[in-house]
């Protein structure tokens, strides 16, 4: 190490240039990082999507998702598979191990496709390939006189394929509007009167449109094609068909019923401010892509489809662009970081009582940060708000705040010898560039046991490990290399050392505490141990979750009504909502979904309605609540109108997240799996009257799977056979008489659209008219459909859940005013208790819960693992056994303390944040052991005796152990305190290491030097 400080101060130029082209490169990369608000915690996954209109879920269950799950089991490095089969779609989705290539997850599934054996006319789709988190950017279109149906034709045939040309842009996935259709609503009498059927009709319609190829033929020295034109393009052409001719008159379709433009059966609807049917687009991020990078391209995009591509009474309006989450992440994070250099710099000057060498250790901050900005271009990385706002700049420049503060304290020291500053700056970088080079590697050392994290953990804090390596290694070469060469220029005419009267009474006091614990030594240690007990014993009270959820800024409540909810009364709620939510003056937008979009990407049904809230910065805030959780009370409170609906309260991107972690609209479920519905939905029942009486646990809601009344319509076989009619025949009929079946498509320019053949609505709106469609026979009669068929109403499934090929029902729920373990804990305990399934039957607790107990169990590992890598970096450094023991026994002893007592006091539950700050804190507060281990070591080789050494050694190092501790310690300071959107990740992690960090110092202080007492001897190997 010391050739390395021999070196820069030799070549102080070559110093200086390298210097520049790393602010430079910095400067650089820093520009290039893409930037977002949270990395994503979602494992690879593909979704198969079928859409099967008019069937009921036990069909689509029976014939479409279990084919598909068959099919789709034991695909390589597949973790889960998941299903949902409700009317008219099978949506399963496949998680894979987190390291999965998501394009080689991918191409399996398309591998096994070709398998399939489905019904006629069904096909399988994957959905693009974006993580759950993946949503970036919501538009409404506006038009002051244009209709939704309208509006949806720009979307789906202008708009969307515009978007998806954009590089990184995975889907956009338009929702609301009403898409439009050629429909044929057939009078059944007119029909019969000809002697014709529904089916015929519908074949009619396919013969008569279509274009044909007639080759080509040459004349004139001319090639031309032959094109015969056939094509239906308007209503009129469609009214015109020929079906039939009766004594030389055609009977034409515009004979038999009325042609019209209208919308295809409502799946769902969107909702915007005081529009309650508008049209929306909803743009997803492509898997991997840089969020920053394509949001930039989409906002491009948008401008030119405003200003140039759309008509000029068409605008596109975004009102959620995850941009804004990330300016504001990005300005916390920033604020934090001034506000921790600025505490740093204040602890240097105060202590050095120096300006200049203040200033100089401050040099090491943006240099550190330059360097790492640079690994992480080198990446192809991207930062997020942990990884860059969880840096703490106090653990970056505790080896720039022991170099200097000994250059410092030597050249002081040999004013008027015969050595120049040169010769001084390195006789002083001697003394301490081996131990420093130990304590940066025991930090970093610190960090790595974070890559042995798998799961939504390890994908969440191996940036910020990533981030503080990179950083620590730039500030270590910063350190040997140009502080010592800024010494010697701003300190070549040599220092003064002022007197410090508030560290002079500090280090009084302490020399007089120190005296007593030395004369006490097996006292100290014991009262340092019944201090680490009692504080422990704060654990069971402390609580625990998986992760603080990341405040958006925004706010996403679900409304879940009763599962057979109709279309028509779902949609006259839906504005109502609306219209309390946006009543709140801290709300500034709001937007509702409900039921599915045409594209069948969230499965759902009438009863579920999502209601988007965007909201003023907290700052703006003037009510009588403050806090995002007084709001949501609030709402809640003018909710209580809609008895019957149960509100859910969540962030939009949390929310995607959610559901993907549990199948389920929550963040938190427990699951019963087995094969009767029934039974299922039975206990079901139980479980849910059991969770509603656990303290915590909040919004209890079972997923009704069963209640669903249909029609059915049970074909008489022998009736149908007397009539040579086959099941097959009368099927046809119900499809295409009652529920509509697409004949052909009407093309226009590169526009199509559906042509669709039903009866009028009177005809088919209630079982009886229904009984009276009349069923054509081969022998020309026409018999009501009532004497093929027995028709009643019955009950049947809404949907139906299935999770690893077995099917289970959901009891969703929240936790709210305790922490997650000991809510879940409870719960837990309690249903085992009082619910006995039968065989075959069994209970999964998914979702949050599952993520904190596998984060638990990595953290019991890799928190042992740390010490046992400190332990080995620091035998590499002392090659003995006795001083590694007492460094990491002094940081067991007294670092914990503080880090459990801020827990405990602000109420915060420990998590996967607050563990990876235990783990920082260990690294950073063995570095205080080492400075005082190695100085007493260099003391004791230079001939002072055991008893001296180590009481000297303890006076004269006080000032760097106080300075690196505090200044690591002030450094995320802001961090800890912050509020708002942007710090909820992170305060767990600095509160943990600022508090750990003061009781650290506070008893280490005086149990190092009695730890070294303890077991030191005159033969010891002395190693610095």
């Amino acid at each position: 190490m010391n050739r390395i400080v021999a070196s820069s101060l030799r070549q102080p130029f070559l110093v200086a240039l390298m210097t520049v082209m790393l602010i430079g490169a910095g400067s650089h990369s820093l520009d290039r990082l893409p930037v977002d608000a949270y990395p994503d915690l979602s494992p690879p996954m593909v979704e198969v999507i079928t859409q099967w209109p008019g069937r009921a879920a036990e069909e689509v269950e029976r014939l479409i998702t279990v084919p598909v799950e068959k099919e789709m089991n034991g695909i390589a490095q597949m973790t889960t598979i998941r299903s949902i089969s409700l009317y008219g779609l099978s949506d399963v989705i496949l998680t894979f191990q987190t390291s999965t290539d998501n394009y080689f997850a991918r191409q399996q599934v398309f591998n096994r496709m070709g398998d399939l054996s489905l019904p006629t006319g069904v096909t399988p789709s994957v959905a693009p390939m974006s993580a759950p988190s993946g949503l970036i950017y919501r538009y409404v279109l506006q038009s002051p006189d244009r209709s939704p149906m309208e509006l949806k034709i720009f979307e789906d045939w202008t708009i969307e394929p515009q978007y998806k040309s954009v590089a990184g842009v995975a889907d956009d996935s338009g929702f609301g509007g009403g898409t439009m259709q050629y429909q044929l609503l057939l009078d059944p009498v007119k029909v019969a009167s000809v002697g014709l059927s529904v089916s015929q009709t519908e074949s009619a319609l396919t013969a008569n449109n279509d274009n044909s190829g007639g080759g080509f033929y040459s004349e004139g020295g001319q090639f031309y094609y032959v094109r015969g034109m056939g094509r239906m393009t308007t209503a009129e052409d469609i009214g015109n068909v020929v079906l039939a001719v009766h004594n030389g008159t055609p009977v034409l379709v515009k004979d038999l019923g009325r042609v019209v433009i209208g919308i295809a059966p409502r799946l769902g609807e969107f909702g915007f401010q005081k529009q309650d049917d508008a049209v929306e687009g909803v743009i997803l991020l492509r898997t991997g892509e840089k969020t920053q990078d394509v949001l930039k391209r989409v906002e491009a995009k948008t401008k030119e489809l405003n200003d140039r591509i759309l008509p000029k009474d068409v605008k596109i309006l975004p009102f959620y662009d995850r941009s804004d989450l990330v300016a504001l992440t990005t300005q916390t994070v920033e604020r934090n970081l001034l506000r921790g250099m600025l505490l740093v710099v204040v602890i240097l000057i105060f202590f050095l009582y120096d300006f200049r060498a203040g200033l100089i250790v401050a040099t090491s901050i943006p240099l550190a940060l330059l360097f790492a900005f640079i690994c992480l271009d080198l990446q192809n990385a991207s930062a997020n708000l942990l990884s860059i706002g969880a840096v703490d700049f106090g653990i970056l420049v505790d080896g720039a705040v022991v170099m200097v503060e000994n250059i410092f304290r030597q050249i002081v020291a040999r004013k008027g010898t015969a050595l120049n500053v040169k010769e001084i700056i390195q006789d002083a970088a001697a003394e301490v560039d081996r131990p420093l080079f130990y304590a940066v590697a025991v930090i970093v050392a610190s960090f790595l046991p974070i890559y042995v994290l798998s799961g939504p953990s390890g994908t969440l804090f191996k940036p910020m490990a990533d981030t503080m390596v990179f950083a620590l290694v730039g500030s270590l070469i910063v350190t040997l290399t140009l502080l010592p060469v800024l010494c010697a220029w701003f300190m070549r005419n040599g220092v003064r050392e002022r007197r410090n009267a508030a560290f002079e009474a500090i280090k009084s006091v302490y020399t007089k505490g120190l005296d007593f614990c030395l004369a006490h030594p097996w006292g100290t240690t014991l009262a340092s141990a019944i201090l680490l007990a009692a504080s422990l014993l704060l654990i069971p009270r402390i609580g625990a979750e998986f992760m603080p959820h990341l405040d958006e800024g925004a706010l996403w409540v679900r409304a879940t009504m009763p599962y057979t909810i109709s279309f028509d009364e779902s949609a006259k709620i839906a504005p109502e909502v609306r219209e309390i939510l946006h009543s709140f003056p801290e709300v500034t937008t709001v937007a509702s979904e409900l039921g599915r979009p045409d594209d069948g990407t969230d499965p759902t049904g009438f009863f579920n309605v999502e209601f988007y809230v965007d909201l003023k910065p907290y700052s703006q805030w003037s009510g009588s609540y403050r806090t995002k959780a007084g709001l949501i009370e609030a709402i809640n409170q003018k909710l209580a109108a809609f008895p019957g609906i149960n509100f859910n309260y969540t962030q939009p991107a949390e929310d995607a997240v959610d559901e993907a972690e549990t199948g389920l609209k929550s963040a938190l479920a427990v699951k019963v799996f087995g094969s009767n519905l029934d039974t299922l939905q039975k206990k079901g029942k139980a479980i849910k009257q059991i969770l509603e009486r656990v303290r915590g646990i909040r919004e209890v809601t079972l997923v009704q799977e069963l209640g669903q009344p249909s029609l059915t319509i049970n074909i008489n076989r022998a009736k149908i056979a007397r009539y040579g009619l086959n099941v097959a025949d009368i099927n046809a009929l119900i499809q295409t008489a009652i529920g509509g079946d697409v004949a052909t498509q009407v093309v226009q320019e590169e526009k199509q659209f559906d042509l669709v053949v039903r009866l009028e609505r009177q005809y088919r709106d209630n079982p009886e008219e229904i009984g009276n469609i009349l069923v054509a026979t081969n022998g020309g009669q026409q018999i009501p459909l009532k004497e093929f068929a027995d028709i009643q109403v019955s009950s049947g499934a809404s949907f139906i859940y299935r999770q690893d090929n077995s099917r289970y029902i959901g009891v969703q729920f929240s936790v709210d005013g305790r922490d997650l373990a000991g809510a879940v804990g409870d719960a837990m305990q309690q249903v085992n208790a009082k619910i006995a399934l039968p065989q075959g039957y069994r209970l999964d607790w998914g979702g949050e819960y599952t993520e904190y107990t596998a984060s638990r169990e990595q953290l019991s590992i890799i928190l042992p693992l740390t010490l046992f890598l400190i332990f080995l970096l620091l035998f590499a450094l002392y090659s003995n056994f006795k001083f590694p023991f007492i460094a990491v026994l002094g940081v067991v002893l007294s670092a914990p303390v503080g880090g459990i007592l801020a827990l405990w006091i602000t109420a915060t539950p420990f998590s996967v944040s607050s563990g990876i700050g235990f783990l920082a804190l260990f690294g950073v507060s063995v570095q205080t052991a080492i400075v005082y281990i190695s100085y007493v070591n260099e003391l004791r080789r230079s001939g002072t005796g055991l008893a001296e050494s180590i009481r000297q050694g303890a006076i004269l190092r006080l000032r760097p152990i106080m300075m690196t501790a505090l200044v690591a310690a002030l450094g995320l300071l802001p961090v800890a305190l912050a509020t708002g959107v942007g710090t909820d990740s992170q305060r767990p992690f600095a509160l943990v290491i600022v508090s750990g960090l003061f009781t650290r110092l506070l008893i280490s202080v005086f149990l190092m030097p009695v730890l070294y007492a303890l077991v030191a001897r005159s033969g010891d190997r002395l190693e610095v």
